[in-house]
């Protein structure tokens, strides 16, 4: 176990600040955000204008009223009348913010100072750093002790946030796994994101230099 070190105070000001309003929905009534059946919840969302898709851990679904560029709630599929099954998934509020990376690595300790939440327990989980934090301030219904995790992906920053009621099993070893989930799932789609445009626009260019060298020998 291990407290927050002061290193993290040596961090831009303004990615924190930037990550601080970016998690602050996290930090209130969530649950009553919910747009239970009046949106279609998604199993996926392309975000920061595309370059990373996010892909919530399995059995939970985006809220697509909470989606923005750098923002989503999810929560299990079957909370917010999705046709997806649960598929067994603990109940739980998770959150995903994202920001352009200023070139120095986000721990999720730094999470953790930004939304005022102190860390009670720091967990390596093979690479990735997940804190176990509390605030006085979680939405409603949920612990106060949760999750926060932060990694990079496709040159930004991600930092997630995982609340759940003190009873349920994501306070425990399930949590942690929905959190890696989250990342391995959202690195991956954002690969095969990347390799099908790569693919598209060199395929493009070779029509474009086929068509320039047949037109050249008819000229």
């Amino acid at each position: 176990m291990s407290v927050m070190n002061t290193g993290i105070y040596n961090k831009t000001i303004v990615t924190l600040a930037a990550l601080t309003v970016l998690s602050a929905c996290s930090e209130g009534p969530v649950f009553d955000l919910l747009q239970k059946g009046e949106t279609t919840p998604l199993i996926k969302a392309q975000m920061v204008e595309g370059a990373v898709t996010l892909v919530p851990p399995s059995g939970y679904c985006i809220d697509s009223s909470s989606l923005t560029q750098t923002f989503a709630l999810m929560a299990r599929c079957d909370l917010l009348d999705a046709e997806n099954g649960a598929l067994n998934a603990p109940i739980g509020l998770l959150t995903a913010s994202f920001a352009t990376n200023n070139g120095q690595a986000l721990s999720a300790a730094d999470v953790a100072f930004a939304s005022n939440a102190v860390v009670i327990e720091t967990i390596d989980t093979g690479g990735l750093e997940i804190v176990r934090a509390k605030t006085d301030t979680p939405p409603n219904g949920l612990a106060k002790t949760h999750y926060r995790a932060a990694t990079q992906i496709d040159g930004f920053d991600l930092s997630l946030a995982l609340f759940s009621p003190p009873e349920s099993e994501a306070q425990g070893a399930r949590g942690t796994e929905m959190l890696r989930n989250l990342i391995k799932t959202s690195q991956d789609a954002s690969i095969a994101t990347d390799v099908a445009a790569n693919t598209v626009s060199n395929i493009s260019d070779t029509k474009k230099g086929f068509r320039a060298t047949f037109s050249g020998l008819f000229e």
